[in-house]
């Protein structure tokens, strides 16, 4: 099998799966376009390798495949810094979900020993007979 079929392939693979990703809600939108376009680029590269090359020939850069890893490496180091940020956000997002969960059940249990009746719990819960065995 000639490479440029299998890396067809490959990228309508991508494409599928991310696809499918997002239309289950697995994947969000803006993390899959990332990869639809990876796949897109895979699939011109496959259709038109000479572009690779001459890409490589404007960049000086000796072997086209030299170009393609060098590419590939700062497109993860992209994806590793964006996710890193967004791991950060929610990080933060966490602590601040925490402390106010905190702030709730302390002004919770505060108001329930001023009235010692739950206001959670109706008067007809507390006269039902599971309630008085």
């Amino acid at each position: 099998m000639p490479s440029n079929i299998f890396f067809f392939i490959l990228a309508v693979l991508i494409f599928i799966m991310v696809f499918s990703q997002v239309r289950n809600q697995k994947m969000k939108e803006k993390y899959a376009a990332l990869w639809l376009i990876v796949s897109a680029v895979i699939i011109v590269l496959a259709f038109f390798p000479h572009l690779l090359g001459g890409l490589a020939e404007v960049t000086g850069v000796v072997m086209p495949v030299n170009l393609l890893f060098m590419l590939a490496i700062i497109m993860l180091i992209g994806v590793c810094l964006h996710l890193t940020l967004d791991l950060s956000r929610m990080g933060e997002d966490t602590r601040t979900l925490a402390e106010e969960v905190a702030i709730l059940r302390a002004q919770l249990e505060q108001q329930e020993r001023i009235t010692p009746h739950s206001p959670l719990v109706s008067d007809e819960q507390e006269n039902s007979p599971d309630n008085n065995q």
